[in-house]
């Protein structure tokens, strides 16, 4: 809070030249990843001053912490605080622009049946256009609602147990039995108890005529079977950056092992939240951007989406994708469950 207000204040000490010459000096850097001289941003600007007036408002700039010289003979290279101005001004620019191409080519895996396939293709959609790495948080199974249960014997020993989820099939597990039940009769009369409820309704306790029965241990023992929590897709692209190493990567898988750090990134009260470098909180990470959100069911978050990428990077184009990816999730998630 205190770096907003700190924020806010250091922008009302620049005038408009000013906020246009940063911002030009800020997306320039981020085309050619050079430092960008006063020259420069007369060149690629419609600002009608002369080079000296330019050259103090850098100074400026400088003093106010946005963007810093190299070395001496060098242009200047924006700071986070050079990074974040940009950003925010990218977003009030970019609020009342109307769909792209990007998302044409987005709604293709809406169609698509299985969670799990339009989880890995939003990771990769996001991941191919941002050339960034992608963590796709997947539903919690047990806040999901139970369709339908399946008790399949295939033989006299055992017997297919199998939950079917508003997602699609949860799990299938083979339990071995000891009785030649009358399963059909079984899955029957577990269905008229379970259809409806979510798997925490059911182990918490709450489905009364299942309350200590076997039947909540051995939906436990099922859904306890590890699942990873995320998908993950574009690592190779990060890679390709040229303004990361090798050691960096490896600290940014590192890091995203903690999940108390992941959620430490999504702030509750907006639909997606961008840090860029110092702003992360750790060391290791300070040449990254990092954006997040969360995607629903109707008006219920269900996962969480990270986009990790060089703090040098197409904060317009990336902040339009990864809005875009995340509304698609919600919307097809919120579609399949009133199915």
């Amino acid at each position: 809070m205190r770096g907003r207000q700190n924020r806010r204040k250091d922008l009302k000490k620049l005038n408009d030249r000013q906020r246009k010459v940063l911002y030009c000096i800020v997306r320039e850097y981020i085309e050619s990843k050079k430092p960008v001289s006063s020259q420069r941003v007369l060149e690629i600007s419609n600002i009608d001053f002369s080079s000296a007036t330019i050259r103090n408002d850098m100074k400026k700039l400088e003093y106010l912490g946005y963007i810093y010289q190299p070395h001496t003979s060098a242009g200047r290279v924006p700071t986070d605080k050079g990074f974040r101005f940009y950003y925010e001004e990218m977003v009030k620019l970019t609020e009342e622009t109307t769909e792209t191409d990007v998302e044409v080519e987005a709604i293709k895996f809406i169609p698509l049946a299985d969670p799990e396939k339009v989880l890995l293709l939003a990771g990769n959609l996001l991941s191919r256009l941002t050339g960034g790495y992608v963590l796709l948080e997947r539903p919690n199974p047990k806040e999901l609602r139970i369709l339908r249960v399946l008790l399949i014997p295939i033989s006299e020993d055992y017997i297919i147990f199998s939950i079917l989820t508003e997602f699609g099939v949860s799990k299938i597990t083979p339990i071995r039995v000891h009785e030649n039940w009358n399963w059909e009769e079984i899955e029957k009369q577990l269905n008229l108890i379970l259809k409806g409820r979510t798997i925490d309704e059911i182990l918490s306790g709450k489905v009364e005529t299942l309350r200590g029965s076997n039947l909540v241990k051995l939906i436990e023992s099922v859904i306890s079977e590890k699942l990873e929590r995320y998908v993950d897709v574009g690592l190779e692209n990060l890679l390709k950056d040229d303004t990361l190493d090798l050691e960096d990567i490896k600290n940014l898988l590192e890091e995203v092992k903690d999940q108390e750090f992941l959620e430490s990134l999504i702030e509750e009260e907006k639909d997606v939240t961008v840090k860029i470098g110092k702003e992360i909180g750790r060391k290791k990470l300070e040449k990254f951007a990092i954006f997040s959100g969360r995607y629903f069911k109707n008006t219920s978050p269900i996962g969480s989406v990270f986009l990790f990428t060089s703090k040098v990077t197409r904060y317009d184009k990336n902040r339009k994708v990864f809005d875009y990816v995340l509304n698609r999730l919600s919307e097809f998630f919120t579609s399949v469950s009133r199915r």
